[in-house]
């Protein structure tokens, strides 16, 4: 993203909810929700939350995709399609926004299906992902192996320095374990450490907390 992007990734869909006309941010969120869940962010609200509200004046939209693995409840689109569908949804809204408002920082919240890549330089955070390989420099938890979807031997990304992955050991999709409960509990677990990782990627705006500081420091100068 120079437009800034934080990624906690999901895929799978249809197009982003359109924006309506208005002056651009400073930052703006994008967040995907996992398979199965009902429209909106998911249990990518945790890290979309945060951020709207460590940073006044940020937006957000939730990106709409089937988020399915061929259950009948999301309409049966196989795990293949929804992401092929959540990837061109995604790169759309994030590479129309950035054309729109390039000044704008985005950052990407997704979960569990994702295997998106965008025009800019990101800043992605990954939970639950399928793709996960083990010994990647970004990964994040106790998972000693790999998802179900793992990528190759010999992969490497160019954008290691900008991504933090989340899996543990008994997720049973990024990782070999049996524990569904652990898949969905990323948010909980690691949302404050992609909080600080955002944080720590984004520029130019101060947060909540560092608008304070500087409140305080200059009322007692």
């Amino acid at each position: 993203m120079k437009v800034t992007h934080a990624f906690l990734a999901f895929a799978a869909g249809a197009v982003a909810s359109p924006l309506s006309p208005r002056a651009c941010p400073n930052i703006h969120v994008f967040g995907a929700r996992e398979t199965t869940a009902s429209p909106g962010y998911g249990s990518s609200s945790t890290v979309v939350n945060d951020i709207l509200s460590g940073y006044p004046g940020s937006t957000a939209e939730a990106i709409s995709y089937p988020a399915c693995g061929g259950q009948a409840s999301c309409g049966g689109d196989s795990y293949s399609q929804s992401v092929a569908a959540g990837v061109a949804a995604a790169t759309t809204a994030v590479n129309n926004f950035a054309a729109t408002c390039p000044s704008t920082q985005l950052v990407l919240v997704g979960y569990s299906q994702r295997r998106s890549y965008y025009q800019h330089q990101s800043r992605f955070i990954f939970m639950g992902d399928p793709l996960y390989h083990l010994g990647l420099p970004y990964n994040v938890g106790t998972c000693a192996a790999g998802g179900f979807d793992a990528r190759p031997a010999g992969f490497s990304c160019p954008s290691a320095a900008n991504i933090r992955s989340y899996c543990d050991a008994t997720d049973p999709y990024c990782c070999n374990g049996s524990n569904a409960a652990t898949h969905a509990g990323y948010g909980a677990e690691y949302g404050s450490q992609a909080y600080s990782f955002v944080k720590s990627k984004l520029t130019g705006e101060l947060s909540k907390e560092e608008l304070l500081i500087e409140k305080l420091t200059t009322t007692t100068a």
